[in-house]
């Protein structure tokens, strides 16, 4: 194929003056997956960290995945590895799961930041849900690494250029071409495609990628490579012309389908009709744990920082996994509970009004005081079936592999437990009527699989929460004390406790030390 590709500088759209080629210094990294690295060599796994170099120091640092090409061979080996670094296995959600393809995610002891790994055990590609191609060249990919920085096996800039012109092809879509052909926006090849195409070629030239690409000839087809090449050098946005290459692509690398063209775009565009007509549906956007999900609850008094540390331990964990915190405390009521509280109130204020007329002995007020409890213990039924639909909902999740995270788990009044009282209630019918469906809703809620009692000071409560009464958070700390003596003298044993007077931060970088231990 004669394409004056001799002097070939990827400018224009492709250059970008803050990408440069690899650097030799040592990667900077998080210190588990130094060590984890480490343990690869020193146990002789055959990898390589197969593309995507460009971010690798990124994916060290816990920023992004990291994708990791293993002898098959040596699977058994890996996984003892990463069991030692404990380094746990996860599910892709549904649409992202393909053959040959294993998911684990790594937690830093000092950071507190987690890292993703995808372990290929063979080199699946193409477009997105369906990745519907592999290509047999594995062997010649591990037998060819180079060192960056002294301790990453990556392969060849050749190799790494060759496969991803192939990716940027077949994920090329109709939609993109059509957005080249009109010049509307943006270019259909992403730029960060591009930039990436750039680096790789600035660390090598023609005459090595041609070598390269020729010793797996057979099985890439690298005239098409060549020519997708000079396309975007010279028309980066030539619709028709990468569409040709796509249809090309697809048909030379027929030979490595997984699934013929029409099972695979029928599989794509399924998968698309699930993600977007069917929103209703809950969907696990985040990876999931193989053997069952958790669920996790922080116990504490006002002023502990349950609530500021549920959402940061959510916003920790949805980075990759599939997470939910669920509100079980009253202050987000159903509109049937809100309702009832309504009514409660504008009997309680007629009440009052008449009472200045009649005086508090008179049988009206005693009916009325009868009406007002009603409405009262009737909210406090509703508020407890609304923390158990949460709480219900949040199992089911953690049932199918996800993570739930419980702020203000009922345990006890008045920290969010059962709110009516067997004596001293006027009319005792009544009040032992509605007390024991209550009693019999929150009996329903079993321990999570974690409980952490975050520890506080009533003084540090009260700094911490300036318009709280020193008196109730006395109160309430006792009702913790009691919760953890209590938890002592049981059987139960997924529950610890965390200091929460020290700052914030080192707060939750020892819950997220708790927790992962849990996962």
């Amino acid at each position: 194929m004669g394409i004056p590709l001799n002097n070939l500088l990827l400018t224009n759209v492709m250059t970008s003056p803050n990408i440069s080629a690899p650097q030799s210094e040592y990667p900077a990294s998080l210190e588990s997956v130094r060590k984890l690295f480490n343990s690869l060599a020193l146990n002789n796994i055959r990898y390589c960290h197969w593309k995507s170099n460009i971010r690798l120091e990124n994916g060290l640092l816990g920023k992004t995945d990291m994708d990791l090409l293993v002898s098959r061979s040596q699977g058994i080996a890996l996984r003892r590895v990463l069991a030692e670094h404990d380094i746990k296995q996860v599910l892709a959600p549904r649409g992202k799961r393909y053959p040959e393809i294993e998911d684990y995610l790594g937690f830093d002891h000092e950071t507190g930041k987690l890292f993703h790994l995808h372990v290929h055990y063979q080199l699946v590609l193409g477009e997105q849900f369906v990745k519907n191609y592999h290509l047999p060249i594995e062997k010649k990919f591990l037998n060819s690494t180079i060192s960056e920085g002294g301790w990453i096996n990556i392969p060849t800039p050749e190799l790494e250029l060759g496969v991803l012109c192939l990716r940027a092809l077949l994920k090329y879509r109709d939609r993109d071409a059509l957005k080249d052909i009109l010049s509307i926006r943006s270019s259909g090849l992403p730029g960060h495609i591009l930039k990436e195409i750039d680096w790789l070629f600035k660390q090598t030239n023609i005459d090595n990628l041609l070598h390269t690409l020729s010793e797996v000839s057979d099985i890439l087809p690298v005239d098409i490579i060549m020519e997708f090449l000079e396309t975007i050098h010279s028309s980066p946005r030539n619709g028709w012309k990468l569409l040709r290459l796509r249809g090309q692509v697809r048909k030379a690398l027929r030979p490595y389908q997984r699934r013929n063209r029409l099972t695979a775009s029928i599989h794509y565009f399924m998968e698309v009709w699930r993600r977007t007509v069917l929103p209703r549906f809950k969907l696990a956007h985040g990876m999931t744990l193989p053997d069952g999900g958790v669920t996790i609850t922080l116990i504490g008094v006002d002023g502990s920082g349950k609530t500021t540390l549920c959402e940061m331990l959510e916003d920790w964990l949805r980075w990759r996994m599939d997470v939910n915190c669920y509100y079980l405390g009253s202050k987000k009521p159903s509109r049937i509970s809100a309702l009832l509280y309504l009514a409660f109130r504008m009997v309680r204020r007629i009440q009052a009004e008449i009472g200045q007329w009649v005086g508090n002995t008179h049988w009206l007020m005693r009916r009325l005081a009868a009406v007002r409890e009603f409405f009262l213990y009737s909210h406090y039924l509703s508020v407890g079936n609304d923390r158990y639909r949460r709480y219900e909902k949040a199992r089911r999740e953690a049932k199918s592999g996800s993570i739930s995270i419980f702020d203000r788990f009922p345990y006890e009044s008045p920290l969010d437990g059962p709110e009516i009282r067997e004596n001293g209630e006027s009319n005792k019918n009544l009040v032992g009527f509605f007390y024991q469906r209550e009693q019999k809703i929150y009996s329903k809620f079993s321990n999570p699989d974690l409980m952490i009692i975050l520890k506080v000071t009533p003084e540090v409560s009260k700094k911490r929460k300036p318009d709280h009464e020193l008196e109730m958070l006395h109160e309430k700390n006792k009702v913790i004390k009691k919760l953890e003596s209590s938890l002592h003298t049981t059987a139960i044993k997924n529950w610890t406790t965390q200091d929460a007077d020290i700052p914030i931060e080192d707060v939750l970088l020892q819950l997220k030390r708790k927790i992962w231990v849990t996962l």
